[in-house]
C-alpha cells in the first residue's frame, strides 16, 4: 500500500490537468472529470496514455500547458481546442494531459475561395483551332453513347475499434453465468495472445471454436435531464475463441483486447459488427433549421464517463427504436441557448441501437460536447 501511495504521489508531480475552466463559454465551465488511474512511467515521465512516438514536428507538453491555450497559440482561437485534441486521439479525455507526451500540432484553419471559370471560357474556339475540323464519334468510329457514371465512393463513418471496443446501455441488467475464471499465467489481467480459462464446459454445451465478446459492467447510466436511471454502462473489452473443452471448463484464446481482461468479466455470444457507410456527409453549420425529426440527450460518455468530448469519441443518447435511429443515422449536436438562436456544435453518426438509447460516434464539433447537450436527428 504504500508503494503504491508512493507511485501515485509521483505521478501527481508530473500531471498537468485542463482546467475545467479552461473550456468555459458562455459563461459555463465544463465539469472535470476523474483522473485516470493506470499511470505508467515512460522515459523520464508519468503518463496514462499510449502515446506515439514523437517526430520532428512534435510539440513536447511541458509543465502547464492547456488544449485551450495550445489552441490560442496554434489556431488563434482557445475555442478550436477540439482541433488539436483530435490530432492527438490517443488522449482519451482532454481534461488530463501530461508533461513529456508529444502532440502533433495542427495546420491552421485555410478559407479557400470557390474557383469560378472565367465567363470568356465559354466563347473559346474549339480545340482544334478556329476553321479546323474536329473529330466526330462518326469519323473516329468511337461510340457515342453516354459513359455509365461510376459508382461514387461510400464514405466509411467508423472503424473496427469504435464498434468493438465501445459499449451499450443494458436497460435491464441480466448478468451472463459464463465468465472468465482465470488465465494460464499468474497476471491480474490478460492481453491479446494470451490463454484465459472459462468457467463452463462440455456439460454447459461449450464447444472448441466458439467466439465470445468480453463484456464488463462498468457504471449506472443517470439521465442528465430527468436523473432517471437509464441502465448499466456495459463495456465490450476483448474477443476470445476457445480452443478446446473440458467437462466443467474451458480453455480460450484471447484474440484481442481493448482493455485487459480480468477474472469475474462476463461473456456474450460474438456478433461481428458493420460499420455505417455515406455516400456523402451533409454539411453542419450555426444556421441550419432544426430537422422537426426527434430529439434528445446526450446521455453518457462512454466507459471513461468523459464529461465532454469531441471528434472521434463515442457517447451514449436516449434516442432509441422508438424515435425511429438505426446504424447509420445522422444526428445534429447542438446546445440550448435560451431565448436565442441554439448552438451547433457538431455532428453523429448512430453505430448501434439497444432499446431507448443508442452509442454514436462525434464525427466533428466546432467546440467541445458535453454530458447534456442535444441530439436531433438530422437523416435517418
Amino acid at each position: 500500500m504504500t508503494m503504491k501511495l508512493r507511485l501515485w504521489a509521483l505521478a501527481l508531480t508530473g500531471l498537468t490537468a485542463v482546467s475545467p475552466l479552461a473550456f468555459a463559454e458562455d459563461g459555463q465551465a465544463a465539469a472535470p472529470t476523474r483522473p485516470p488511474k493506470s499511470l505508467k512511467q515512460v522515459g523520464d515521465h508519468w503518463t496514462p496514455w499510449e502515446a506515439p512516438q514523437p517526430t520532428p514536428e512534435s510539440y513536447v507538453i511541458q509543465r502547464g500547458d492547456t488544449l485551450w491555450d495550445l489552441a490560442g497559440k496554434w489556431l488563434g482561437d482557445p475555442h478550436l481546442w477540439p482541433q488539436v485534441w483530435d490530432q492527438n486521439r490517443y488522449i482519451l479525455d482532454s481534461h488530463w494531459i501530461y508533461p513529456g507526451d508529444p502532440l502533433a500540432v495542427p495546420g491552421k484553419p485555410n478559407v479557400v475561395p470557390p474557383v469560378v471559370p472565367p465567363a470568356a471560357a465559354e466563347a473559346q474556339p474549339p480545340a482544334g483551332g478556329q476553321g479546323e475540323p474536329t473529330e466526330t464519334a462518326a469519323s473516329t468510329g468511337r461510340s457515342s453513347e453516354t459513359p455509365t457514371p461510376a459508382t461514387p465512393a461510400m464514405i466509411q463513418l467508423a472503424d473496427r475499434h469504435d464498434l468493438q471496443c465501445s459499449g451499450w446501455v443494458e436497460e435491464k441488467r441480466e448478468p451472463s453465468t459464463l465468465v472468465i475464471a482465470g488465465g494460464e499465467f499468474e497476471k491480474s489481467i490478460q492481453a491479446g495472445g494470451d490463454i484465459v480459462y472459462l468457467n463452463q464446459g462440455r456439460s454447459q454445451g461449450i464447444s472448441a471454436g466458439a467466439e465470445y465478446l468480453v463484456v464488463r459492467p462498468d457504471h449506472n447510466v443517470v439521465h442528465p435531464a430527468t436523473n432517471e436511471k437509464l441502465g448499466t454502462f456495459m463495456q465490450r473489452m476483448g474477443h476470445v475463441r476457445v480452443l478446446c473443452t473440458q467437462e466443467e471448463t474451458s480453455t480460450a484464446l484471447v484474440l484481442g483486447t481493448c482493455e485487459g481482461i480480468a477474472p469475474g468479466d462476463e461473456l456474450l455470444p460474438w456478433m461481428e459488427l458493420s460499420g455505417p457507410t455515406i455516400e456523402r456527409i451533409p454539411p453542419v453549420d450555426r444556421c441550419m433549421e432544426p430537422s422537426g425529426l426527434a430529439q434528445g440527450w446526450i446521455v453518457d460518455g462512454g466507459a471513461d464517463q468523459l464529461g465532454s468530448v469531441a471528434g472521434g469519441n463515442v457517447v451514449a443518447t436516449d434516442l432509441g427504436s422508438e424515435a425511429g435511429v438505426h446504424p447509420g443515422s445522422l444526428l445534429t449536436l447542438f446546445r440550448d441557448n435560451g431565448d436565442l438562436p441554439r448552438l451547433v456544435l457538431g455532428q453523429a453518426v448512430v453505430l448501434t441501437v439497444d432499446g431507448a438509447t443508442s452509442m454514436a460516434k462525434v464525427l466533428h464539433s466546432s467546440r467541445e460536447v458535453r454530458l447534456g447537450d442535444r441530439a436531433e436527428v438530422m437523416q435517418q
